[in-house]
């Protein structure tokens, strides 16, 4: 199914005659526009004009009658107060028909009523126009069009809830496994109407208390899981306002009213911090420090210093020579020590230094101590210092900033105790939930025993009945035709689940930026909830899921249902990107929106899908329009492009 032509007539924020026609081959068609020029209008005008009381968007609307919700669109604009929603789409088949379905109304009368006209290939059809509703609904049914055509808000509601009984059953009838369901009802009334015709009072007063009985435990058991699934929704709700409520007691500086306290024990400790820090700073200045300053000088000294140590160390062995010298000469030829005592002097001579400083050896040890250790000690334990006693001052000023907050406690006393009545909440939510879990535990045993007595009573009562007995053999062989379809039931949705997990798997892997994240999606054939696995097969819980990635999952279960139905019908998106972040929107539009459909029409807004994005997706997009509003005739128009200078 392509959609081809779509006319709004005075309806909604569509004033006069407004024509989108789809003519590119592209997949894509972008449709773009501001809040309140008409996206959300066209999309349930298509539904309107495809299943009219039947559409979704009238069933969830505020308006308690078909008439009212009609009259609502009517656009008074021109005066005429006469609207109509015109839509036009080929089936691609052998030979590609085409449709057209009308639906006008009059704003003028007190009771509204629409008048539709179909026509196929150009020509009034009397069938179609009479029969229509049942006609579209083998096209698509009514209760299958959310997964085709839906909001991306709704798709960020959805991303929270667990999979909804309403879910389930659209999983069900998109998957053909509903109509089982119809079957064992008209079954089951073929039984209740033989067993009224039997002869055998006896046997069918007892068979119908022993449905009855099963009946109830059936009921029973549906009641207390919409109880467990209604409890389970109240306490995610409870735990979103939790978790808001947590936010603003944070920013509303609760956690500083907590930790004030501390905070000024943690303030009183680093000023003392500080303050040793300073005290030990002066002692540093007050002993080697000043000297770094003349560093060079002092290296200048300690060069000097070791050339005058050198020089007295001389002037010493010549003095101690000579000494020698005068003991040796008193005993023997003394004229080749005189000769190199005169060698020694010489050297001496040359090699002698001024004597300026005169330090003595203690002070040359300790400059050279100083030099080679000293200074750069002190000033390691400086800058050692002085790193501390900043580290502290900045963390008294920060700790000074969060103690000067002007908070407002009685705010904050209201928060604190909406956060104890909600975690009260959840844990009375959590208890209900626990009791309801046991009790269905219960519940479920009761139906298995009461659908085991009364299928052994059938086959007691069956095999009594005479073999010629009509009434006996319609009983017989549709017990066993129930049994079947149970078994066959069970079968069949666990081979088609099977199915659509691993199709819904493939297409997360598609989307999601985490792909590692998640190996694998299970589907309970039974419950039809999901299970996320990861490579190691352990559960992924739902909760650590960021929001982008729970929306791909929802997203990913509308495509995997679209792929697994077979149905070649347009996917109509509003609002598409709602609350994801840029990865998963890119994952969206180079993945998801040109491998959706052979038809994908994206309503969106400027700030969704943006030059950035269009740039990206442009090659897939062939039809594009701008809804464009015109403030002194208070409706809006379409325009080819889009965002062209509007």
């Amino acid at each position: 199914m392509i959609i081809t032509k779509l006319t709004f007539h005075n309806f909604g924020v569509y004033a006069g005659n407004n024509v989108f026609e789809f003519e590119s081959s592209k997949p894509v068609a972008l449709i773009g526009g501001m809040n309140g020029r008409g996206k959300t209008t066209f999309l349930e005008g298509v539904l309107l004009a495809l299943y009219g009381a039947n559409s979704f968007a009238y069933s969830e609307s505020k308006y308690s009658s078909y008439g009212q919700y009609l009259k609502a669109f009517v656009n008074t604009a021109d005066g005429s107060l006469e609207t109509y929603v015109e839509l036009e789409f080929k089936l691609e088949n052998e030979t590609d028909e085409r449709y057209l379905i009308r639906r006008s109304w009059f704003g003028n009368v007190q009771r509204t009523r629409e008048t539709i006209q179909v026509k196929k290939d150009g020509q009034d059809n009397t069938f179609l126009t009479d029969n229509w509703a049942m006609f579209i609904e083998n096209i698509l049914p009514s209760g299958l069009s959310s997964f085709f055509f839906f909001d991306g808000e709704k798709i960020a509601e959805l991303a929270v809830e667990n999979t909804n009984a309403q879910m389930k059953e659209s999983i069900k009838t998109l998957l053909g496994i509903s109509v089982l369901d119809l079957l064992d009802n008209d079954i089951s009334r073929i039984v209740n109407r033989v067993g009224k015709r039997s002869n055998d009072k006896v046997y069918t007063k007892e068979l119908e208390i022993l449905r009855e009985r099963k009946n109830q435990t059936e009921v029973a058991l549906q009641i207390i899981d919409d109880h467990i699934a209604e409890t389970s929704a109240q306490i995610e709700e409870a735990r979103k306002k939790l978790e808001k409520a947590k936010v603003d007691y944070t920013s509303k500086g609760g956690v500083i009213v907590v930790q004030r306290q501390d905070l000024f024990t943690e303030r009183t400790a680093l000023v003392a911090k500080v303050e040793q820090g300073k005290e030990t700073l002066i002692g540093v200045a007050a002993s080697e420090l000043p000297l770094l300053l003349v560093k060079d000088l002092l290296e200048d000294i300690s060069v000097q210093a070791a050339k005058e140590h050198e020089t007295k160390l001389l002037g010493y062995t010549v003095d101690k020579i000579h000494s020698m010298f005068a003991t040796y000469s008193n005993g023997g030829d003394s004229n080749s020590v005189r000769d190199f005592i005169s060698y020694v002097e010489n050297k001496a001579a040359e090699e002698s230094t001024e004597i300026v400083f005169d330090i003595s050896d203690q002070s040359f040890y300790q400059l050279t101590s100083l030099l080679r250790n000293g200074l750069m000690n002190a000033q390691g334990n400086m800058l050692q210092n002085m790193a501390t006693c900043q580290k502290g001052i900045a963390k008294i000023d920060e700790i000074d900033s969060y103690l000067s907050v002007d908070i407002d406690e009685k705010a904050l006393s209201k928060i604190y105790k909406k956060i104890k009545t909600l975690e009260q909440e959840i844990i009375e939510h959590e208890a209900a939930l626990e009791i309801a879990q046991k009790q269905r535990t219960g519940l479920n045993g009761d139906v298995m025993r009461a659908t085991s007595e009364y299928n052994r009573f059938v086959e007691n009562m069956l095999s009594n009945l005479e073999s010629d007995d009509d009434n006996g053999r319609i009983l017989k062989y549709a017990h066993h035709a129930t049994q079947v379809l149970a078994e066959y039931k069970i079968r069949l949705q666990k081979k088609k689940i099977g199915t659509l997990a691993e199709t819904m798997t493939k297409c997360y892997k598609q989307l999601a930026n985490k792909k590692n994240l998640i190996s694998r999606i299970d589907m309970d054939a039974v419950t039809l909830d999901f299970v996320y696995l990861n490579a190691d097969n352990q559960i992924v819980s739902k909760e650590s899921l960021s929001a982008g990635e729970k929306q791909l999952m929802v997203i990913s279960l509308l495509w995997a249902l679209a792929i697994c139905s077979k149905k070649k019908l347009p996917v109509i998106i509003d609002t598409p990107l709602s609350r994801m972040d840029s990865v998963h929107r890119v994952a969206l539009i180079k993945t998801y929106f040109p491998n959706a459909s052979d038809q994908t029409i994206i309503l969106s807004t400027d700030s969704e899908i943006d030059k950035h994005y269009y740039e990206i997706m442009k090659d897939t997009v062939g039809d594009e329009f701008t809804l464009v509003y015109d403030d002194e005739l208070k409706c809006s128009k379409i325009k080819k492009g889009y965002f062209l200078g509007d």
